[in-house]
Formats: C-alpha cells, sequence, structure tokens
C-alpha cells in the first residue's frame, strides 16, 4: 500500500483536474500524452511487481533478512533487470525518477515517523534502484548512475549489492519455480468512471496487470488460486493482501502517477494552471 496525498499536495497537482485533467489531456501534445501514459503505467508496473514479492514471500514463505518492504523493491529491481530489455530498463528508469517525484510530493522524511516505518525513504528507494541498475551491467547503467550523482566508488560497490541480490534470489526462488507454471491466476478489471475513466482505461490498456499476473501463473508453483482486481479504491493505493491471497491495484494510484509526471512537464497549452511546488519522490505502504 502507499501513503495518501496530503489536501495540500492534492491542491498542488490540480493541474490535471483543470482544463487539462486526467480525464482530458487535450492541453498536452500527443508526445506529452504518451509520455504521462509510460511514465504511469511503468511506475504501476514496478509497484505491482513489488507487490508480487509480497505475495511470493507469503505463499512460498521465503526467507527474509531485514526489512521486506526493502526485499520486495528489491525483487521487483532484479525481475526487470533480469528481462534485459529496453523496455524493461526504462521502466526502472521511470520507477526511480516516480520515487523522487514522490518523496517530495508526500514529504517523505519531512516527519519523525517516516524513520520508523517499514518503507525507506523515497529518496531511498529510487537510489537503491539506480545502484542495483549499475551493480548488474556498470557499461549499460553507468550513465543513469551518474545523473544521480552516486560517487564512483559507490557505484563499484553496486556490484556487490547486485550480485548479493541476484544470489539469493536465484537461490530461494529456484525450488518454486517451473516453466511450466501452476499458479491459477484470476485478473478482474472493475469498471470505473467519471475522473478515474482515463486513467482505468490506460492502466488496461497498457497490459502491465495482466504483465505480472502472467509472471505468476507461469513461473510459479503455488498452491492456492490468486486474484488480481483493478479497481477504484478511495485513495491512491496498491496492496496485496494475504487474507484473501489478492494485489489489488487502485485506478487512483494510476491517476496519482499521471498526474505527478504531468507537474514536472512544460505549461500545456490552454487555461489549465500550472500547480505551484511540484516535485520529486513516490511513497507509501506499496
Amino acid at each position: 500500500m502507499r501513503r495518501l496525498l496530503a489536501p495540500v499536495v492534492l491542491g498542488l497537482f490540480a493541474l490535471l483536474a483543470g482544463g487539462a485533467s486526467a480525464q482530458d489531456m487535450s492541453g498536452f501534445s500527443k508526445q506529452q500524452r504518451s509520455d504521462i501514459i509510460r511514465f504511469a503505467a511503468n511506475n504501476s508496473l514496478f509497484v505491482l511487481y513489488h507487490e508480487m514479492a509480497h505475495l511470493l514471500v507469503d505463499q512460498l514463505r521465503l526467507p527474509v533478512l531485514g526489512k521486506e518492504e526493502d526485499a520486495a523493491d528489491n525483487m521487483a529491481t532484479w525481475t526487470l533487470l533480469n528481462k534485459r530489455t529496453p523496455e524493461a530498463h526504462t521502466a526502472l528508469a521511470d520507477a526511480a525518477e516516480g520515487w523522487l517525484l514522490t518523496g517530495v510530493a508526500y514529504g517523505s522524511g519531512k516527519y519523525e515517523e517516516d524513520f520508523s516505518a517499514a518503507h525507506s525513504l523515497d529518496k531511498q528507494r529510487a537510489y537503491q534502484i539506480v545502484c542495483l541498475m549499475v551493480g548488474s551491467d556498470d557499461k549499460a547503467f553507468r550513465p543513469i548512475a551518474n545523473q544521480y550523482a552516486i560517487a564512483r566508488d559507490r557505484q563499484d560497490s553496486c556490484f556487490w549489492d547486485y550480485e548479493l541480490a541476484d544470489r539469493s534470489l536465484l537461490g530461494v526462488l529456484q525450488e518454486h519455480r517451473s516453466s511450466g507454471g501452476a499458479a491459477k491466476v484470476n485478473v478482474t478489471y472493475h469498471d470505473a468512471g467519471g475522473r478515474l475513466k482515463l486513467a482505468a482505461d490506460a492502466f488496461r490498456s497498457s497490459g502491465v496487470f495482466d504483465q505480472v499476473a502472467a509472471e505468476v501463473r507461469d513461473n510459479y508453483r503455488l498452491r492456492r488460486p490468486v486474484k488480481f482486481n483493478a479497481r477504484r479504491c478511495g485513495e491512491a493505493n496498491a496492496y496485496y493482501d494475504p487474507d484473501t491471497i489478492e494485489i489489488i491495484f487502485c485506478y487512483e494510484l494510476m491517476k496519482d502517477f499521471m498526474e505527478l509526471y504531468a507537474a514536472e512537464l512544460p505549461d500545456p497549452v490552454g487555461p489549465a494552471p500550472r500547480p505551484s511546488g511540484a516535485g520529486k519522490d513516490k511513497g507509501g505502504s506499496h
């Protein structure tokens, strides 16, 4: 799950609720609209792989040393890196940027309780993604590590971070993985209208929900059925429910990602106001 946007932050991201809303992006260029949806879909994909990690830890009784939320982030990053495709690499770059964007939006690290929370600070989560990226392939990902101003000696030591994550995940998952699969996974998209219609349609069209469901269905032996439900929740959230063995994705979260990215773009054409103070970082209980 993730933290809710505070009312003041919701006000800052009212850009898309005006003339260029998440329901009507006509104020943006075709390329900008494409970029907004790509960014939101990629961040949703990372979140879903994170929730898949919680599912696997729960159902396969995987050992976790340290914070489970950190382990879930590492598994999500590792899963995308092992796809070895430009699209997966772009998804990771978008996810890192997303954590930066939401960190400022949610004030991650601003409050004392943030330091005792189950999650690392949003900015730390962004840097950990980039660290694992450069650790997995320093030649391919040195540019993004430099962009994040990660010191060269830390970039080099990220190799050991990735090597440890890779060895650990391969070790604990090997006995549970099957090329034939054995998990029964049911995917449901619930209807959403009004201000969530565009976000809900974009989320379904992106295919990320089906992609992660297929990953579970095709690669892991699970004895109990798994449900994937996309729906209106009343909050921007995504989470795994161990009681119902269910991954829930809230359309509000897709809308949230769209608005976060749109707030970083140049002023759209038309009367929609530009919010002041839009910044960088993603957070919450997902």
